[in-house]
């Protein structure tokens, strides 16, 4: 482990590497490459006409905070390299603000730049008595927003009693909590049947008033440094919207950017919150894993964020980031942005940062890992969707088959009789039903209850909307507010070309947001029928009636035909995850059997076929499965977390010049393998952690005696024994016991269909409709390229109704004049994503988004040299 003046040394050292500036362009940033972000009503300040015609000096200015035409708030973490520091005069627009800066150890200036205006700011170094001079123009957004997302969500209510302007900004405000040391006694002895459940694993911390110091946890850091576990709990507001930030402290003790605390490690956890969502107001930060299930319950269910903190990390959560409350991707990943160029600002630079969450907090992070890379140096993943657009075509069908089959239960009791009809005379029996969803039915019915509501532009509740608002309405309100998933990201999807507009859209003179999912050519059931599972006349009554969608997501008796753009959008936006960025992304998935809570296995499976279809392999994608329903296990997401720590600090310390992914691969420790129900905790390096046990056993045993049991930790082997032992409901790997290929090829008749059962009633790896209808398990056609009818696709069987192939193909073509998909071409609109896009400024929209100027610096504050960080796009347009 590198100690920290060594760290430091080693980043300056490589940076210093990678060459120092050398013409004036070199060291300045900004948009040269077509259009960026901008500050409308500004006045870029100009530089000061007595320095002008100085020349370039050596040395550099390197903002570390992040890319320099990204800065917001004001404030910037710069380093200064010059030959002569302490002779170095600095300037602002002209102004002095040399006092600003303290010379380093390792013999840079750092200092944090304040009072940078809006819009573009001239940083000067004036060197050797103005014999020359460095140049760096540092472009300022506003701290409310927006830097890239484009114009911003509108209305929007501010919550905080300490808004001081209509963005909702406010001064941070701090309070602490600290773990007791009687752990156990709170537990099982303190309870109040007034107020039954499990007591809060922290207390507040009064300053003022502190509690003796026998009374107070020790923690120990990966570090070794001891303390006090008392926690300082940072929040505010970035981007309209609150944000937190917390931190083991000393209590008294300042921390700044050039002098943090000893006892950050200069490591970041993320963590989100659960579920997909809008909201037109403000939120707050999600807290503790499994989309918030573990706070407050930390010692029975295990919980990575106060693992992290007793660590020594900093941990970070944004309303933005916590898909319930916004959906976005774009403004998910710019909060998130916004928030660790706080955090460097404040706290001081990053070594890498990981994020973890669950089913929405999954999705953000594969999400932004892939359209925003170098947020995240490492990702745990659990009960994961791979994002949300894919997952709605998948929850769309399931909406149409339930309404088909009449298992969309009435809105009032009037509809009763009318629910009980159609559930009887739809035509197919109730077993059945799960040949034609992919999946048993009660996940189906749970995933419409559940998520598909958030899609209606005309919702009754649309969250936190300001008071008198009216929302749209299809007949009553055409003009109101489109309170819908889809119209929640318009700069990303675009409007409706005027060709499609509805009634409502002609009179309004704009289209709406672009529908990114379709079902034409969609064969529901398709392989149920060429599985003998459903009757002819049964498959073509349901592709008959199965209908679609318009743009008011209303069910029409058409196919949903989608915009064209705004599923190109979809795939160059990132919003349908390709998998193309991720690489250089270490990841842990974390699951378990879902009883039908709508997250289903078959989702990482799903996840790590994207990612092998354009890897080659998925080396840095590791499952881990479990028994415990949905989250795998209650200490997975502590000894992902400990894994994905030793994964980092790896490549980390890989000082090869290999690239970023090669480094990723060789760095894989030997824990991050597959498992599945495995028994391997007990063999890890850093001591016994059981299956199920929360967190009553790690860091130190809760229960008073378990300290004194002989567990003694098992030989790392072991560990992989006990995972072959075990993973036969992973699958017969024969060939992880040594066997030979001639006797696993042999015996692959038989260990076959034993692995597909297991999948099935085990992992509950099920399927979706568009799998039914012959997509593969990546299920990345939002709109699938069209093929006409072939009758080979429907076998003659005499059982079905099936006289011949020819005739019954076309019974099929009248129903699919346009033809029916094939999957054997790739997705209408798929293109890669484009990583860094920019989506206009404040006033103007950029639709389907623009890459902002290519950055081939690195951004060195947020994460080690190894990493490699630009904050850049993939390709230019």
């Amino acid at each position: 482990m590198f100690s920290r003046n060594a760290l430091v040394a080693a980043v300056m050292l490589g940076l210093v590497g990678c060459g120092g500036s050398g013409s004036e362009n070199a060291s300045d940033n900004t948009n040269a490459q077509g259009p960026g972000p901008t500050v409308p009503g500004t006045t870029p300040p100009g530089q000061s006409d007595g320095n002008r015609g100085l020349p370039i000096g050596e040395g550099e200015v390197r903002v570390l905070s992040n890319r320099a035409d990204l800065i917001s708030g004001g404030d910037a973490l710069v380093d200064i390299e010059a030959a002569n520091p302490e002779a170095a005069r600095v300037l602002l627009n002209g102004q002095d603000i040399t006092g600003q800066f303290t010379l380093m150890e390792q013999g840079q200036l750092r200092g944090l730049v304040t009072g940078l205006a809006l819009g573009e700011n001239t940083l000067e170094v004036l060197l050797d008595n103005r014999s020359s001079r460095l140049v760096k123009t540092i472009t300022n957004h506003p701290k409310g927003g927006p830097v890239f997302s484009g114009p911003q969500v509108q209305p929007w209510t501010c919550t905080n009693a300490a808004a001081v302007d209509e963005q909702c900004n406010q001064p941070a405000e701090y309070h602490f909590k600290y773990v007791p040391a009687e752990r156990f006694t709170r537990l099982f002895i303190e309870f109040d049947p007034q107020d039954p459940g499990l007591p809060d694993a922290f207390l507040p911390y009064d300053p003022e008033n502190p509690p003796a110091d026998d009374d107070i946890a020790t923690v120990t850091t990966d570090e070794g440094v001891e303390m006090p576990f008392i926690v300082r709990v940072e929040t505010g507001v970035l981007n309209r919207d609150r944000y937190q930030v917390m931190s083991l402290f000393q209590p008294g003790n300042e921390w700044t950017a050039l002098n943090p605390q000893e006892q950050w490690n200069g490591k970041v956890l993320v963590h989100h919150g659960g579920n997909v969502g809008v909201s037109y107001g403000m939120g707050s930060p999600p807290n503790g894993d499994i989309s918030g299930l573990t706070s407050g319950n930390e010692l029975l269910l295990g919980d990575s964020i106060s693992v992290a903190l007793a660590r020594g990390f900093v941990t970070l959560s944004t309303a933005q980031a916590n898909l319930g409350h916004n959906v976005n991707l774009v403004t998910a990943a710019e909060s998130l942005m916004m928030a660790k160029e706080h955090i460097i600002e404040n706290y001081g630079p990053v070594r890498y940062t990981i994020g973890t969450g669950c089913s929405g907090g999954a999705i953000a992070q594969q999400h932004i890992a892939n359209a925003y890379p170098g947020i995240y140096q490492g990702l745990i993943v659990q009960c994961s969707y791979p994002d949300v657009w894919t997952t709605a075509t998948q929850f769309a069908d399931y909406n149409l088959i339930s309404n088909y089959l009449g298992l969309q239960m009435p809105e009032g009791p009037e509809g009763f009789f009318s629910f009980m009809t159609d559930l009887l005379t739809n035509g197919l029996l109730p077993t059945q039903w799960p040949f034609i969803y992919g999946h048993l039915p009660i996940n189906p019915v749970v995933s419409d209850l559940a998520f598909f509501p958030a899609a209606y532009p005309d919702q009754e509740d649309c969250r936190r909307l300001k008071e008198g608002v009216e929302v749209y309405h299809p007949e009553e309100r055409p003009g109101g507010l489109r309170c819908g998933l889809i119209d929640y990201m318009v700069n990303q999807f675009g409007e409706r070309p005027p060709e499609v507009w509805s009634e409502n859209e002609q009179l309004l003179g704009r289209g709406f947001a672009g529908i990114p999912l379709d079902n034409e050519g969609v064969q529901y059931g398709l392989r149920a029928l060429q599985e003998g599972l459903i009757t002819g006349s049964q498959f073509l009554d349901l592709n008959r009636e199965i209908g679609g969608f318009n743009v008011d997501i209303k069910y029409q008796p058409e196919r949903t035909l989608g915009d064209i753009q705004a599923i190109t959008n979809a795939y160059r936006t990132g919003a349908i995850n390709t998998a193309e960025n991720l690489a250089s992304v270490p990841m842990i998935d974390l699951r378990g059997p879902d009883p039908g809570f709508a997250h289903d296995a078959f989702h990482s499976w799903q996840t790590r076929a994207r990612i092998e279809e354009v890897q080659g392999h998925s080396l840095n994608h590791v499952i881990w499965y479990g028994a415990f329903p949905i989250a795998g296990d209650t200490v997975f997401t502590t000894e992902a977390l400990l894994t994905m720590d030793q994964w980092l600090a790896g490549i980390e310390a890989d000082e090869r010049q290999d690239s970023l992914p090669e480094k990723v691969i060789r760095n894989r420790p030997g824990f991050a393998r597959d498992r599945c129900l495995s028994l391997s905790g007990a063999t890890a390096e850093w001591g016994v952690i059981l299956p199920l046990t929360g967190g009553l056993l790690y860091p130190d045993p809760v229960l008073p005696g378990l300290e004194y049991l002989p567990i003694n930790r098992l030989p790392a082997e072991m560990g992989e024994i006990l995972d072959v032992a075990t993973g036969q409901v992973c699958g017969l790997d024969l060939g992880a016991l040594g066997l030979p290929s001639l006797v696993t090829d042999l015996l692959a008749p038989i260990t076959d269909p034993i692995v597909e059962t297991q999948a099935l009633l085990v992992q509950t790896r099920f399927g979706t409709p568009r799998t039914v209808a012959g997509d593969d398990i990546r299920t990345l056609n939002n709109k699938c390229q069209l093929k006409p009818v072939d009758p080979a696709d429907y076998p003659a069987n005499l059982l079905q109704g099936i006289f011949t192939s020819e005739n019954f193909a076309q019974k099929v073509a009248e129903i699919f004049p346009n033809g029916v998909c094939d999957y054997s071409k790739p997705p209408v609109g798929q293109v890669p994503t484009v990583t860094w896009m920019h989506y206009g400024d404040a006033e103007t929209v950029v639709h389907g988004g623009a890459p902002l100027s290519s950055n081939d610096q690195p951004v060195p504050g947020w994460a080690s040299p190894a990493f490699a960080v630009t904050l850049s796009p993939n390709q230019a347009e």
